[in-house]
């Protein structure tokens, strides 16, 4: 279903959003179609008969979205999800008075990172690469949803050409100018598996707007958020980034030395593989070279990359060139998340108490493919110092030649 078809705007769509935290809700295709007074029918007490967490549901609940709006349908007696491990909307802590930046916040996954930090009465800030009317609509819808279930949360967007790296430089500046804090930072925006494309900065597009743009928004914006961590609750100002289980496509001969080896023509399906394998590297050179030192009985900003999972907006491509091929494909495919659930491990990441002051290390510049999943999980490739120190040094460089200014 298109992102134009999901949103609803009528005050009865809304309103159907309000019910008891006993009531379950799935996304279930088919009833994204129920008529209003069906809606209105579930609904079993006004969003101003209930306490905030009710307001967000409780732990045996959870939402179907459409666009920007809820809606509660009856919860199906199959599992929430196979072979994966959960970290619903409704176990987000209350971040009234924390501000948070999702890039690419108006569409996939990143829509569902904003929409529920947002919800949680945060403060968010979206940039992405989206047409005006795109990014302005979900701005209003999104506002519009926390208007009326009482959030006290807010969303704010901002047009960048992701691709374009003085312009991303300038938003990221324009944030640290006007923001007094900053404890989220979530780097979702990217391009998927697209054909071979150069940017007007001379560089590979994917690896311009997957990895260089971040690299940039990261390190403009690391000082805010160390500030920030200097007063908020320890282990609560995260930098988490939207990597992939298909960093294990890069190519076997990835070395990250040259802007001539990104800018080679090569298979789409590694192009995008090689910029996930590079924000993995990202995060680890992040915390090895900006994060290791800290003020004693302090935690510093923590940094996590995580993998969605096969959703919606990043089918895996797998050449079907015999059986195991087949299989693969079979597989991925009957184990696709929504788009919704392929923020949670995300949502997890950035704010989940169960990371404390007491065990941030062990989630320190790590990789986890799941929500409570294992950390050190990624390929024998990613876990190469020397390719993530190459990949640092070169982002560094081309930051350099495109701005003009040292970053790193």
């Amino acid at each position: 279903m298109h992102t134009q078809q999901r949103r609803m705007s009528s005050s009865q769509d809304v309103q159907a959003r309000r019910m008891s935290a006993s009531q379950g809700v799935v996304p279930v295709v088919q009833q994204r179609r129920m008529s209003s007074s069906s809606q209105s029918a579930q609904r079993r007490m006004s969003v101003s008969g209930q306490s905030p967490e009710g307001r967000r549901m409780s732990t045996s609940s959870r939402r179907m979205s459409i666009g920007a709006y809820t809606l509660p349908v009856p919860a199906p007696s199959f599992p929430d999800s196979i072979l994966s491990k959960r970290f619903k909307p409704e176990h987000i802590p209350d971040l009234s008075g924390r501000t948070a930046l999702v890039t690419g916040g108006t569409s996939g996954v990143g829509y569902f990172d904003a929409l529920e930090l947002a919800l949680a009465n945060a403060k968010v800030i979206i940039i992405s690469t989206t047409a005006s009317w795109h990014g302005a609509q979900a701005e209003i819808d999104i506002n519009a949803a926390l208007k009326e279930c009482n959030s006290t949360g807010s969303v704010v967007w901002h047009a960048v050409d992701m691709s374009n790296l003085k312009a991303v430089d300038g938003v990221a500046q324009k944030v640290v100018r006007e923001e007094p804090r900053l404890d989220i930072l979530i780097c979702n925006a990217g391009i998927g598996q697209t054909p071979f494309a150069m940017t007007g900065d001379g560089l590979e597009k994917h690896f311009e707007v997957n990895n260089l743009a971040h690299y940039v928004v990261m390190m403009r914006l690391l000082p805010l958020m160390q500030r920030t961590a200097a007063f908020a609750s320890p282990a609560t100002v995260r930098i988490v980034v939207q990597s992939s289980e298909l960093h294990r496509q890069a190519p076997a001969n990835t070395r990250f030395e040259s802007m001539q080896e990104v800018n080679a023509i090569t298979d789409e399906t590694q192009l995008y593989g090689r910029t996930k394998l590079g924000l993995i590297y990202l995060v680890r050179e992040l915390t090895k070279r900006k994060l290791a030192t800290y003020p004693p009985g302090t935690v510093p900003v923590l940094a996590m990359a995580v993998h969605p999972g096969s959703v919606d907006t990043e089918v895996q491509k797998i050449t079907d060139n015999g059986p195991i091929a087949r299989i693969k494909k079979l597989f991925t495919r009957a184990n696709i998340k929504s788009d919704e659930e392929g923020a949670e491990v995300c949502l997890w990441a950035a704010t989940c108490t169960d990371i404390d002051r007491d065990n941030w290390k062990d989630f320190q510049g790590k990789y986890f493919a799941e929500a409570y999943g294992k950390p050190d999980t990624e390929s024998t490739l990613a876990k190469d110092d020397e390719i993530a120190a190459n990949f640092w040094e070169l982002c560094a460089a081309c930051a350099k030649e495109k701005l003009g200014e040292e970053l790193r």
